[in-house]
């Protein structure tokens, strides 16, 4: 049966794995092993993200400004025009993230293989 050979391999496979040596106890193992391997390279496909990201985080600016201005030369404020502020900061913050993350990742690795 199919289950039965399952369960014999997991048992080989347990007994083989048993008699591999124990991970090193040097805590910066990982570290140093991540830093042999060759630098990831930047695709197409994140350049375009970024800057769809970028010209999102503009558009979205303009628009809030946009917003905001209209919404103080009227005598009240809503809690839909408040919503619509938290929407668009909400927006705006999670875009300017998007493209901010990169490049502080790339300064945080630089500084640590110095």
């Amino acid at each position: 049966m199919k289950t039965d050979r399952k369960i014999s391999d997991d048992t080989q496979l347990r007994k083989l794995m048993s008699t591999l040596p124990a991970a090193p106890a040097d805590p910066w193992f990982t570290r140093k092993v991540l830093n042999r391997l060759p630098q990831r390279k930047r695709h197409i496909a994140a350049r375009i993200e970024i800057w769809t990201c970028a010209a999102g985080a503009v558009l979205t600016a303009i628009l809030g400004v946009r917003f905001a201005l209209s919404t103080v030369k009227l005598p009240t404020i809503t809690v839909g025009d408040i919503f619509t502020y938290a929407v668009y900061l909400t927006l705006f913050g999670a875009l300017v993230t998007n493209v901010a993350m990169p490049l502080i990742r790339m300064r945080a690795q630089r500084a640590l293989d110095n």
